[in-house]
């Protein structure tokens, strides 16, 4: 198979190669059921990192042009060559090639279905056997006795004016001061940031972001043409001289970070980076958007006040959710900030829906003013405290430090572990799963993935002590054979 990939121009290696290899299939020079050399080869052949052409073969799979084994080369599926016979007789439309989705958005591998028995890191939604399902039902039968058919109408644009007041009063405790008026409540916080870019960015312009970061807005940033530049880091945390450089240079519209509890790493920045950080925000005049998605699961140590609670000139925007604190379909969240920054981005959520659901809405406000909120925090506090500690216990018992670093956070669901020892492009991810462990491996989380270095993210949210040990148990035995297979 010879491909010839451009090396000037703006349409990157890893769609050429997708659109190159389509184009051979389609024209008949790669049959059904013929076998593409592995992405070791490939690479080697064209000069690319592995993972490059990993995701280019992951892309032709989600779009129904290879098939994708573990230990198998890619082969060209069956049943696109029976559709492309069917669009030549005009029985099928060309679905697949009017999509303009980006690539992150078609990399489906994290949805492939675990076999029976796996214990899975990848789940980052509340463990059922912990939500508050009878109390937030009785604030939702509260709400409909009282309320009637108003729970059931189109409510406020910007959110219930209830609700918003009441996170403001809450907000208030974690130093942020706000009003009621500067709250938008949004379909969770993916919708407060979905909207921050809406509103702030314009296709080609740059975002400043955390290395490695939160993955969907990765996802985000792809679908709005925007660009990812990753904030410059030191040997104790981020390096302002190079970030100030950064941003002078690219001059960005917006600075995205998760200063608590960081996905993936878990990670927080102390106090002294986060005002050093805001300062040079406002000397540049650089707006932040602060993720407080986890802000309240602190359980060890004293809790450090959001950057918003710092913020005494309007700069920062911050979006929180109950999502991973109460249920995941719950899907309510909020973006607070500045008043005219909060009612445009309303304005532009009306354009598209006219807000979430008064009766969830109401609902939860009546759950947290009854005081439910704070006795499922508390608990919670208890549960996850024994849990990380669990897990804590477990890496230190099954894990070889030789090869295997992590950080212990302190707080949030989330475990950072950087696997020293493989070779360049091992898929780590899914050769685990052999050992009856499913984790999140690390490159989907880097704007640039690191070449030679492996990572993979563990959370918590859904195992309980027990499975957590077991988990970890499985995830040593497996790293001990993939390292051991490695260095044969």
């Amino acid at each position: 198979m010879l491909l010839r990939l451009r090396e000037t121009g703006k349409e990157p290696k890893g769609r050429q190669i997708v659109a190159q290899i389509r184009r051979l299939i389609q024209r008949g020079h790669l049959k059904a059921g013929e076998r593409l050399p592995s992405t070791r080869r490939l690479a080697e052949q064209l000069g690319l990192h592995r993972g490059t052409v990993a995701s280019a073969y992951q892309e032709l799979w989600a779009l129904g042009w290879l098939d994708l084994r573990p230990g198998v080369q890619p082969r060209v599926r069956l049943r696109e060559a029976l559709v492309e016979s069917c669009r030549e007789e005009g029985g099928a439309f060309p679905w697949t090639e009017r999509l303009a989705l980006p690539l992150r958005l078609r990399i489906p591998a994290a949805q492939r279905p675990l076999d029976a028995g796996t214990i899975s890191f990848l789940d980052f939604s509340m463990d059922p056997r912990l939500m508050p399902v009878e109390p937030f039902a009785r604030s939702l039968r509260a709400v409909v006795r009282r309320e009637g058919t108003e729970a059931l109408s189109y409510g406020d644009p910007q959110g219930q004016p209830g609700l918003r007041a009441c996170l403001a009063q809450r907000l208030g405790q974690h130093g942020v001061r706000i009003r009621p008026e500067e709250v938008l409540i949004t379909h969770g916080a993916q919708q407060a940031l979905d909207l921050a870019l809406r509103g702030l960015a314009r296709p080609g312009d740059a975002v400043v972001v955390e290395s490695p970061t939160y993955n969907q807005m990765l996802s985000l940033l792809e679908l709005h043409g925007l660009r990812a530049l990753a904030m410059p880091e030191g040997p104790r945390g981020v390096d302002l001289p190079a970030l100030e450089t950064l941003i002078q240079k690219e001059r960005p519209v917006l600075l995205y970070l998760m200063p608590s509890f960081q996905n993936p790493t878990g990670r927080c920045l102390d106090q002294a980076a986060r005002e050093t950080l805001l300062a040079l925000c406002e000397q540049q005049a650089l707006p932040i958007l602060e993720d407080g998605f986890t802000e309240e699961m602190k359980y060890f140590g004293r809790p450090i006040l959001p950057m918003k609670s710092m913020d005494r000139t309007g700069l920062v925007l911050y979006a929180g959710t109950f999502s991973k604190v109460l249920f995941p379909g719950l899907r309510l969240g909020w973006l607070a900030g500045a008043r005219p920054c909060v009612e445009a981005l309303a304005a532009i959520r009306r354009t598209g829906e006219l807000g979430p659901s008064p009766l969830l809405q109401d609902a939860l406000e009546d759950f947290l003013r009854k005081g439910h909120y704070d006795q499922h925090l508390a608990r919670l506090h208890r549960r996850f405290r024994r849990r990380m500690e669990t897990a804590h216990a477990a890496l230190r018992r099954e894990l070889d430090p030789a090869h295997v670093s992590w950080e212990a956070p302190s707080g949030g669901y989330l475990l950072w572990l950087e696997v020293r020892g493989l070779p360049d492009g091992f898929d780590l991810e899914g050769r685990l799963r052999r050992f009856g462990v499913a984790v999140r491996g690390g490159d989907a989380f880097f704007p640039e993935p690191p070449k030679g270095r492996h990572f993979l993210r563990l959370s918590i949210s859904n195992l309980d002590e027990e499975e957590i040990a077991e988990g970890v148990a499985r995830l040593g035995r497996g790293l001990r054979a993939l390292l051991a297979e490695a260095g044969s």
